[in-house]
């Protein structure tokens, strides 16, 4: 059973056995996409940059494999809203927002003032981010944004816990029953983002999920049928 859980694993990375035109060219365009991009050596000095500077013995630095996926990602939607939940350094964000110079990001860390590193790493988009350090304030203020640009939800959660978990959830709901991405990370490390994806799988009636067990993209749309895709990427 292992041995043919990694080779369809295998093939659906490469996309064999794909038959969505839109899964096919997410997951060779996109996900597993190996050309370079214009963003990958300023993401790879800022990494390192924050490598030298955060504190031993604090939380992982994002890999630099997985900030040039989130800015593949957020290129291949192109989203002008942006909604980032745990700051994760401030990485993240500087993926997602070296895609376009017409982006905003809402922000959502309620630890912030306890890591200096991410002004530092931010410090070229602060004009387009607002930072909160209530969860129920970032939700309401992206929600009025999106709502009266008319634009889809582009989420990604770093990490969530304690009553925050319920609320996220609430209006990830909102998102699921009407088009958007979410992006959850760091899965297999903390077990309320493990849930909060199990959540999230189950309340989606429509749309495509990919994960390679670290990371969930889901794409909620009703012009998609539902389906889930388990890769390497």
């Amino acid at each position: 059973m292992g041995l043919l859980h990694d080779f369809k694993l295998y093939r659906h990375s490469r996309g064999f056995g794909i038959h969505s035109p839109f899964a096919y060219s997410f997951v060779c365009n996109v996900l597993c996409e190996r050309l370079p991009y214009y963003a990958y050596g300023y993401l790879r000095d800022v990494r390192q940059a924050v490598i030298e500077s955060a504190p031993r013995g604090s939380h992982r630095v994002i890999s630099l494999k997985s900030a040039k996926l989130l800015f593949r990602i957020t290129n291949r939607f192109a989203p002008r809203q942006l909604l980032q939940v745990g700051a994760n350094y401030g990485m993240s964000a500087a993926s997602m927002m070296s895609v376009s110079a017409q982006s905003r990001m809402w922000l959502y860390e309620p630890h912030l003032e306890k890591c200096p590193e991410v002004a530092q790493v931010l410090e070229p988009f602060l004009d387009y981010i607002d930072c909160y350090n209530e969860l129920p304030a970032a939700l309401a203020d992206y929600e009025a944004a999106t709502r009266s640009s008319g634009s889809d939800p582009y989420v990604l959660v770093n990490s969530v816990g304690g009553e925050d978990s319920a609320r996220l959830m609430a209006y990830l709901k909102t998102v699921f029953e009407g088009s958007g991405v979410v992006m959850l990370r760091n899965l297999q490390r903390d077990s309320g983002m493990s849930s909060l994806w199990q959540q999230c799988r189950s309340a989606l009636a429509s749309g495509h999920t990919y994960t390679n067990g670290k990371m969930a993209v889901i794409v909620a749309t009703p012009k998609l049928p539902l389906q889930h895709f388990e890769l390497r990427f």
